[in-house]
């Protein structure tokens, strides 16, 4: 019998060879080395904290901790990556009167210069003795689990109930979420949790096989709908703010207007696609 320890320690083992093996691509900001390096991270979180009962817990805390100071580092640049191309995505759609001036030019000039520093930022922190410690932590964390005494007998089985917990975090906040209507941040909690479920449904793969799959699909389903409606949050409030620089600077701000109404259009929809796919995903049955 596969035991729980091992089945979650074999998923930590393949996000840290990510890391790793991402790392030199990373400094370059190869071609999705930061997103790959940012999820292998991300995943390591969530099964840390959704199956954290299983191990001993002041190691995970703090394992937990070093994830989320590289995981912020490993966004800041990501996210100018993603917003410069939906933004000029967009921009390509619009009639040519509303595209005119130097909207393309600014935006594009201003997110590469938030990339670019951002980039520098998560380079310095990846030469720090705490990036190396991290690292160091990882490796050993995978080599010899920190397993508790408690849970060593523990077969593979008892994962799904953990799992289970996960999911009810999904469920409360979105009850929270639909009591308050369209607020940006409770969603935006919402897909957070629903992140962690999705994750740890992957790690129940190899254990569990089709039904494990099929929920972290509908997981999957459920972030990528959520994560398009805070990309509209993101986006509006990026183009309010570049729509007064553009005036203060002589220029018409029209072009940044029709952004924002084009990101307003699709905010309703996405937020009904991810209502629904919640829906799905908590009407499943557990592995």
């Amino acid at each position: 019998m596969t035991s729980a320890a091992a089945v979650v320690v074999d998923y930590l083992r393949t996000q840290a060879e990510v890391i790793a093996s991402r790392a030199d691509d990373v400094r370059v900001d190869g071609p999705d080395a930061v997103h790959r390096s940012r999820v292998a991270t991300r995943r390591s979180r969530s099964a840390l904290r959704t199956f954290a009962t299983v191990f001993k817990r002041g190691q995970v805390r703090a394992l937990r901790d070093e994830l989320a100071w590289h995981a912020d580092h490993l966004g800041a640049p990501r996210d100018a990556e993603v917003l410069k191309e939906r933004l000029l995505t967009a921009l390509a759609t619009l009639p040519a009167e509303q595209a005119s001036g130097s909207v393309a030019e600014r935006l594009s000039a201003a997110l590469d210069d938030t990339h670019a520093r951002a980039h520098a930022s998560l380079l310095e922190s990846m030469d720090t003795p705490r990036y190396a410690e991290l690292r160091e932590r990882l490796a050993a964390f995978v080599a010899d689990p920190p397993v508790r005494a408690s849970a060593g007998s523990l077969g593979a089985e008892a994962l799904p109930e953990l799992l289970g917990q996960a999911v009810e975090r999904v469920r409360r906040l979105n009850e929270r979420a639909a009591e308050s209507g369209e607020d940006p941040h409770r969603w935006h909690e919402v897909r957070k949790a629903a992140k962690a479920a999705r994750y740890c449904s992957e790690a129940l793969v190899p254990a569990f096989g089709d039904p494990a799959r099929t929920l972290a699909e509908a997981w999957e389903q459920v972030t990528e709908a959520l994560g398009e409606h805070q990309d509209t949050v993101v986006a509006e409030a990026y183009l309010a703010t570049e729509a007064v620089r553009a005036r203060a600077d002589g220029e018409s701000p029209e072009g940044y207007l029709a952004l924002i109404a084009l990101e307003l259009g699709l905010r309703e929809a996405s937020l009904g696609a991810g209502r629904a796919a919640l829906r799905a995903a908590l009407a499943l049955p557990l592995p």
